[in-house]
């Protein structure tokens, strides 16, 4: 049955429209909200994320969202304090640039205090604009813009803001006591986060020694490329040195783990994903993968130290139930969690999602995984120098099967204190 409809909807848009009219002719227009700002359009998104995926979201405070201008001040308001020491907004460009690219806004540098609140070069990276003049690890830094450092001095702030092309004059204390001055600009580096790959003599051993500074997306070939080198000398013992190394990409930590673990384990269980009560659904176990390059191992010896974190403790930790693991420097830092990322407009929201538990359910070491052998960051030092006491000691354990300093109390190097992106490059 059809029904003619041209009349009725005129007259119900005509009674609409008179109704409108005679509203609007009394009464005095309310006004019309302001559009949410971007800014205040993210934080409401991320008190959405932080409530459906924060590890720890049942312990989140109760807060009025509108009171926070931004999601940096809302997830400083929500982080559960007790543990959560990690979770971050970055801008979406650094964040992409360094775990997508391998590149971050500096100046190619790493450092640490001595026992004494001396400041000395851990490592340069070869795109550092210090690197063609020579400076390197175990170089002081004495002065920054002719200002004197004192001990145990903060120079983040001394280093400029973070743009590209601002310029500082750094003073350095070289090992044979000259002084040395150069002027360099801020810069996009390129990391390269295999900082020395080499063989040692231990006896009758050939040891490979790593030297891994970051887990970025770019490290995967310069791994191949290192344990292709080990495989071809023969090595058939390996040191691995994270004592610098602050964490980054679970991939490239699967895929240093499967490089030590060999192709024996490919398949077993590497590492498990352990979300909260609401995202079960999303737990997952990371295996091993097969990898031409792997090693065949009984097992490994890690430097590590405070600075030694996250991805790092993962590989450690998840290697433990397959073959012998010891560390020698110093205990880790202590952060068994892992985070998702969630990307809106230029922000990225990095909240704490999960646990990290290894094939025989071991995680939670939040005081750090401790060391075998404790022994202080030789920081006069190059890696390869065996007068350096950590590899001193990792060496001499292969040589005795004894780790000659295994009781905690030694001075160890004071590392500064690092958040967000920046806790992953561990570098200005």
């Amino acid at each position: 049955m059809k029904y003619n409809l041209k009349k009725p909807a005129l007259y119900i848009f005509l009674i609409l429209f008179a109704v409108s009219f005679s509203i609007t002719s009394c009464k005095k227009e309310e006004p019309i909200p302001p559009e949410p700002t971007v800014e205040e359009k993210a934080r409401d998104e991320l008190y959405n994320i932080m409530k459906d995926w924060y590890l720890w979201y049942d312990k989140m405070p109760d807060v009025n969202v509108k009171d926070y201008k931004g999601p940096q001040d809302l997830l400083e308001a929500l982080r559960y304090k007790p543990l959560d020491k990690w979770s971050f907004v970055a801008d979406k460009s650094v964040f992409e640039s360094y775990f997508q690219a391998g590149e971050y806004l500096g100046f190619g540098y790493g450092y640490s205090y001595d026992e004494n609140g001396h400041i000395y070069i851990t490592f340069v990276f070869r795109d550092s604009p210090l690197y063609p003049d020579g400076v390197t690890r175990g170089w002081q830094i004495t002065a920054i813009d002719d200002h004197t450092i004192s001990p145990f001095e903060d120079i983040r702030p001394l280093m400029g803001d973070n743009q590209a092309g601002i310029t500082k004059k750094l003073t350095f204390l070289k090992p044979d006591s000259t002084t040395v001055s150069y002027t360099v600009a801020k810069d996009t580096i390129k990391i390269n986060a295999v900082l020395v790959s080499d063989t040692l003599h231990v006896g009758s051993d050939i040891v490979g020694h790593l030297v891994f500074q970051t887990f970025v997306q770019t490290a995967n070939a310069e791994l191949d490329s290192a344990f292709h080198f080990f495989q071809s000398a023969g090595v058939n013992d390996l040191i691995v040195d994270l004592r610098y190394n602050g964490g980054g990409s679970m991939d490239v930590a699967i895929k240093l783990a499967s490089l030590i673990a060999g192709t024996g384990h490919n398949g077993d269980k590497f590492i498990s994903l352990k979300h909260n009560d609401k995202r079960t659904a999303q737990d997952v176990d990371l295996t091993f993968t097969n990898d031409p390059y792997a090693l065949s191992l009984n097992r490994v010896l890690f430097i590590t130290s405070r600075g030694s974190a996250s991805a790092s403790e993962a590989v450690i930790n998840g290697l433990k139930p397959y073959m012998t693991v010891s560390m020698v420097g110093d205990s880790t830092y202590g952060k068994p969690v892992g985070m998702h990322s969630w990307t809106y407009a230029d922000y990225v929201f990095v909240p704490v999602s999960f646990r990290l538990v290894n094939a025989s359910g071991q995680g939670d070491y939040y005081n750090g995984l401790p060391a075998n052998d404790y022994a202080p960051d030789g920081l006069q030092y190059a890696f390869s120098d065996r007068r350096e006491p950590r590899l001193h000691d990792a060496v001499e354990y292969i040589e005795t099967g004894k780790f000659p300093n295994p009781e905690p109390g030694k001075k160890v190097t004071i590392m500064p204190v690092w958040k967000g992106v920046r806790a992953e490059i561990g570098a200005l």
